[in-house]
């Protein structure tokens, strides 16, 4: 079939320096310039580059980590500035690409006193070139080094003479300009530092400063809009429009992944893929009865007789059906349902906002009951295969005939488990509930952890019955896609009806003993300390230190009870209980990592459609909470008022604060640029502050729109996922600087699968190619990812700092960031041990007046008298016990503790800013947080 002929718009190569800001860069110069870009990474092999580069209109050069004299930071930077005379083509140079053009036309590259990532500051320009009719620019700085080309003068502004005279300064940050605030240290950078530069004879320019930043100004981002105009009219007078023809005059439009040794790269353009306008989803409503009677919601489809087989081998989707009754109620809570359903001592997972409602979120809890026959996949990092897990058997599954990785994997699996029909306000219909730990999310960025777990990495059990709370409509549905369920369904309602709260009591447990482990203070402080050392050397913008403590429990001790206690002392609205395989945790979370909605319609009252796009295009909106900046509601002196909304307001609008936040933004907006394309990404709400149980966060909302062909879903091959390592190996290529980039990403087939087809995107690709969550990593991610490793010293995280939610069979998901949270592992001989016989009613059995069952019988105090008398000094990270005021040591240990330790993860993001004590402080009111639910803060007040 011969290619395709359509109008040719001009290329722009974009040499990415491994950097988490660079998606936005791209889609700033497709959005704004209307032009194709083609990304390669600063060490992608490439045989003839100045060949290479002939197709191209124009080149820009990347920021990332590092500095501008190593080669192995800057790569193909160092080519494009020795092109030769016939060889030139205009280049812009962004952060390290603009240090890199200072350096290499004589000028000194030196670290700043205070490094300024995620400051806003104003531009003062000399009105020449790009900056021409543009006066008031205020732009993000994200640097630790600043270039110098000699003094700063009068003479300076309009270009006199300097130590580097191939460069002409064209603006510049001015302390004069950026006055400090009140209360704010002594400036110890230069009164004046470069912003930007153009060399005098060729088309080269370079920029400091970061104006596809989300808090950078318009005219910031119109300096890339004015250098377009000059590069083109450069173009115009000294080569010619760079518009390679094939020979029958049209032109291949080729993946962004490709293999740049193939000669015919030089031949024809590789764009990216077509930007679609957003279209919004149909606002659909549900069909269900608001008397409170129970009602049913079902597909039109036929279902499938017989049992259900799971999983799938065949490419035939199911056609499920959706059993669903619903009450409403205003008296039954969450644990009130686990009471009726026996589970309390069982395998299951709740995601839990009752306590901590909100208008937008936490308007839902979700119920996962999980049987004996539920199916269980289970995942280790550096295996090609999933474990199935149902009924006590254990089998396998070859990843690579599922695409080669864990998500293709999960979203064959969705895909082949879709089912439609159910209550579009329900958020879950049923599918697959389970974690993903911080070490199977640096897998996704070729990060290496230190040795193999008996524990899974990855655990997601497919839930089949499912109970949902709608808090804001005060209803619950019960809910089954398992064929020939409809028993079960009315069965549960009417014992849901019939029951009889015995109204609100607090959570108590009878005070026990427990072995706690602190950090050590010194040490934590050194490895602040080493952080700020990397920050300001330019490996990283900003680094999220963590630590943990561990607290050993008594054996008898019921994690359900210590749930309850957590949800009461410390409510949060993505809370969150699990019992699944060896792990337990008990989460508080106030953060919400990523969810995304279920496809619908095109509403066709809106806009027309873009021309091309298919007629079956569907919508699917992605949001983000990115959590950064915390205010303590106690203060650290007792006799103090609680701190007003106001007052943390103030606290949190320093640019320590919002530069924490900002940074996590501008990685988000990379990250899902990635996938949902360029001109799709939307930052709804930027740094406002929320208040929760025991904090103050600052909290962005940023969402972006997938379009999803529909038909082109139906006929997907997973296999399609795997992607073809060529044009990515590089060891029989000659180079002419080190190839070895410590941010190379070895061609991981979960990133490249992105990348490489725009069709068919899901929110599960938005997951994998945001993974791990930025604000628990810092940015660059994968630099950042990587000095964390050292810094904690291959400690693992474990599910602290990974995610837990569900993907919907509907075609949902929804997943918190797991922080302010407990977790232990323990053998699944004992986790199952302790789980009920299957003849509850969540089993399916009838139900019956069985006594309660793993419930909590003592009756002690409440949280505020339960925590013993022993309050623990953490300064020297001793273990000891702690309990009833005259319980000696002795007689706790008489006391059999669990095998396992309760594992609570702390920490924050450590900035230039940052200072020891106040970054110690946030540690432990974060960890306090949870430590409280075994029984006190751990630290003396």
């Amino acid at each position: 079939m011969g290619a395709m002929a359509y109008e040719v718009r001009p290329r722009i190569l974009f040499i990415d320096a491994y950097d988490s800001f660079s998606n936005n860069i791209i889609s700033l110069l497709q959005t704004d310039l209307d032009v194709d870009v083609t990304v390669i990474k600063i060490d992608e092999p490439i045989k003839d580059f100045t060949s290479f580069l002939k197709p191209f209109s124009a080149v820009v050069a990347g920021p990332g980590p590092g500095h501008p004299k190593t080669p192995g930071d800057v790569g193909w930077f160092n080519e494009l500035w020795a092109l030769k005379r016939q060889d030139l083509l205009p280049i812009m140079g962004i952060c390290l690409g603009f240090q890199s053009l200072v350096l290499a036309f004589g000028g000194k590259v030196e670290e700043l006193s205070e490094p300024r990532h995620g400051i806003l500051r104003k531009i003062r320009s000399n009105g020449q070139l790009m900056f021409t009719g543009l006066v008031d620019i205020t732009s993000v700085q994200y640097h630790s080094l600043y270039a110098s080309i000699g003094s700063i003068s009068e003479g300076d502004m309009v270009g006199d003479k300097h130590m580097c005279p191939d460069l002409r300064p064209l603006a510049w940050d001015l302390e004069l300009d950026n006055p400090s605030m009140s209360n704010a240290p002594p400036n110890k950078n230069p009164e004046a530092i470069l912003m930007a530069v153009a060399h005098a004879s060729r088309p080269f320019y370079g920029i400091q400063f970061h104006p596809e930043s989300i808090c950078s100004n318009a005219n910031a981002r119109k300096i890339i809009s004015r250098w377009w105009m000059i590069a083109q009219s450069w173009n115009q007078l000294h080569r010619h429009q760079a518009v390679p023809m094939l020979e029958n005059g049209t032109v291949t439009r080729r993946s962004p992944c490709f293999d740049v040794n193939d000669p015919s790269m030089v031949q024809g353009p590789t764009t990216s893929r077509p930007t679609i306008s957003a279209i919004d989803g149909e606002n659909r409503k549900a069909t269900c009865n608001t008397n409170g009677s129970p009602t049913v919601s079902t597909s039109d489809q036929n279902v499938k007789n017989g049992s259900c087989v799971l999983p799938r081998t065949t490419n035939e989707l199911a056609e499920v059906k959706v059993f669903s009754q619903s009450l409403v109620t205003t008296d039954i809570t969450v644990p009130d349902v686990c009471e009726v359903l026996q589970i309390q001592n069982e395998q299951f997972i709740l995601l839990d906002s009752e306590l901590h409602q909100r208008p937008i979120v936490g308007i839902s809890s979700i119920l996962g009951i999980v049987a004996p026959t539920s199916l269980r996949l289970e995942y280790n990092i550096g295996t090609n295969q999933v474990r199935h897990v149902q009924n006590g058997n254990v089998s396998a599954v070859d990843l690579e005939s599922h695409g080669g990785t864990i998500f293709s994997y999960l979203k064959s699996f969705m895909k082949q488990h879709r089912a439609e029909g159910g209550d579009d306000d329900v958020p879950f219909w049923g599918g697959l509930m389970g974690y993903i730990t911080y070490e199977a999310c640096l897998e996704t960025i070729d990060i290496p952890t230190s040795q193999q777990r008996e524990t899974p990495d990855l655990s997601f059990v497919f839930v089949e019955r499912s109970i949902v709370f709608d808090h804001r409509r005060q209803k619950i549905h019960v809910q089954s896609i398992k064929p020939n369920d409809w028993e079960w369904v009315c069965r549960t309602l009417s014992c849901l009806q019939s029951f009889r709260p015995a109204g609100q009591k607090p959570a108590s447990i009878t005070p026990f003993p427990t072995r706690i482990s602190l950090p050590n203070e010194e040490v934590y402080k050194s490895k602040i300390r080493d952080c700020q050392t990397s920050l300001r050397q330019g490996h990283s913008y900003e680094l999220c230190l963590t630590t943990q403590c561990t607290v050993q429990t008594p054996r008898s001790l019921s994690p359900w009870s210590l749930y309850l206690r957590l949800r009461q002392h410390n409510s949060a609205p993505f809370a969150a209980y699990l019992r699944l395989g060896p792990l337990t945790l008990l989460s508080s979370s106030p953060e919400r990592f990523l969810c995304w909605s279920r496809p619908a319609v095109a509403n066709p009252h809106k806009a027309s459609k873009p021309a091309g796009v298919s007629d079956h295009i569907k919508t699917s909106t992605c949001q983000f909470r990115p959590i950064k900046g915390t205010v303590h509601r106690k203060p650290k002196d007792p006799t103090a008022q609680p701190v007003t909304l106001a007052e943390a307001t103030a606290i949190l609008s320093t640019d320590k604060e919002r530069a924490e936040n900002l940074m996590i933004v501008d990685l988000i907006r990379h990250d899902l640029h990635g996938v949902v394309g360029f001109g799709n990404v939307h930052v709804r709400k930027l740094m406002v502050v929320e208040a929760y149980a025991t904090l103050y966060q600052l909290v962005t909302v940023i969402e972006g729109t997938l379009h999803i062909d529909d038909d082109d879903q139906e006929e997907e091959d997973p296999r399609l996922f795997h992607f073809s390592q060529t044009g990515l190996q590089h060891q029989h290529h000659h180079q002419r600087f080190d190839n070895t980039h410590p941010d190379r990403e070895y061609s991981h087939p979960v990133r490249q699968a992105h990348r490489n087809h725009s069709n068919n995107k899901t929110g599960i690709d938005v997951l994998a190619a945001s993974l791990p969550p930025g604000s628990m990593t810092g940015a660059p991610k994968r630099r950042s990812c990587a000095l964390l490793q050292k810094l904690e010293q291959g400690r693992e995280r474990g599910v602290y700092s990974g995610v837990v939610g569900y993907l919907d069979a509907g075609g949902g998901g929804d997943f918190s960031v797991v922080i302010r949270s407990a977790f232990r592992w323990d053998p699944e001989s004992e986790s199952e041990s302790t789980s009920l016989p299957s003849s509850s009613l969540a089993a399916g059995a009838p139900a019956g007046s069985s006594p309660r069952t793993g419930e909590d019988n003592s009756s002690g105090p409440p949280l505020t008298n339960g925590d013993g008398t022993h309050k623990l000094d953490g300064s020297n990270g001793s273990t000891r016990f702690q309990g009833e005021e005259k319980k000696d040591e002795a007689e706790a240990a008489a006391v059999e503790l669990a095998a396992q330790p309760w594992i609570i993860g702390a920490g924050g993001a450590v900035t230039c800013l940052s200072t020891e004590e106040g970054e110690w402080e946030e540690m432990q009111g974060k960890m306090r947080s949870t430590m409280g639910v075994f029984g006190g803060t751990g630290w003396k007040q």
